[in-house]
């Protein structure tokens, strides 16, 4: 027992002598993503103006403080418009071709009257990818393409990919289940967020592997704010790898000179 309180007290004496560790204190979260996506209709809707269009856009995106932005139907002479005005506030965009538009400005020989998608995000891009849309049922009167970019934002990587899904028919559900197959399984793994016009309804069976797989910003499939100006429908969407991103909030604004609503998620 003599024994047994003298190795106790030797213990404690030397317990005593460790310095104390300091508490490591928490890592702060980083800021939270801003991710917005706009069918400009740029060709149609707008017959391809250039200086007031890209203003309004630029402004929007600005003041929205957005993360990521993902503009779909945008000519490329609007988009180059777009990046000449954020790039001095630290925004980077790049552009995907899918077609030409009869209205876009021929601005220059390489991309003439082509217009597309883009990402324009305050940071930097570490790589991108441009895929174009499979459409084996006929011929489509309009090419449709898909473009990825891994983003350096502050605090996080994030991979963003917009699309602007052909309007309907086999080759909808065909070009759905692609981007599906391709995107879910890096969705589990690390933080993407995907969105865009997909010319679809939340009700839609094609979109099912979307949600199962992703959180949409308005986490409600039933009753989503509408996105579609016309016919009041939701058929734009930001989705959000769970586990990575997690909505917080959604809005919406009207620009007057669009068919579709600017659609704005908060992802933390």
């Amino acid at each position: 027992m003599r024994f047994r309180r003298l190795v106790l007290s030797v213990l404690a004496v030397a317990a005593a002598l460790v310095p104390a560790v300091p508490a490591q204190p928490a890592q702060a979260a980083p800021p939270p993503v801003r991710a917005l996506t706009f069918n400009i209709c740029g060709n149609v809707c707008r017959h391809g103006e250039t200086a007031a269009t890209s203003a309004n856009i630029a402004y929007r995106i600005y003041h929205l403080r957005a993360s990521v932005t993902m503009l779909q139907e945008v000519c490329y002479s609007q988009f180059l418009a777009v990046q000449a005005r954020l790039a001095p506030l630290g925004y980077r965009a790049t552009f995907a071709p899918a077609t030409t538009g009869g209205h876009c400005d021929n601005y220059d020989k390489k991309h003439g009257r082509t217009f597309g998608v883009a990402i324009v995000a305050r940071g930097t891009f570490a790589s991108r990818v441009i895929y174009r849309l499979p459409t084996p049922y006929g011929a489509a009167p309009e090419g449709r393409v898909v473009l990825g970019a891994t983003v350096r934002l502050t605090g996080r990587t994030v991979f963003v990919v917009t699309t602007h899904t052909t309007t309907s028919g086999p080759n909808l559900k065909k070009q759905l289940n692609v981007l599906r197959s391709w995107l879910a399984p890096i969705a589990a793994t690390s933080p993407v967020i995907f969105g865009g016009d997909l010319n679809s309804q939340p009700q839609d069976n094609a979109l099912d592997g979307f949600y199962n797989a992703f959180t949409e910003a308005n986490r409600s499939r039933v009753s989503p704010l509408p996105t579609f100006i016309p016919i009041p429908r939701k058929i734009d969407y930001l989705f959000g790898s769970p586990g990575f991103l997690t909505p917080a909030g959604v809005a919406r604004a009207y620009t007057g000179y669009s068919d579709h609503c600017m659609y704005l998620g908060v992802f933390r």
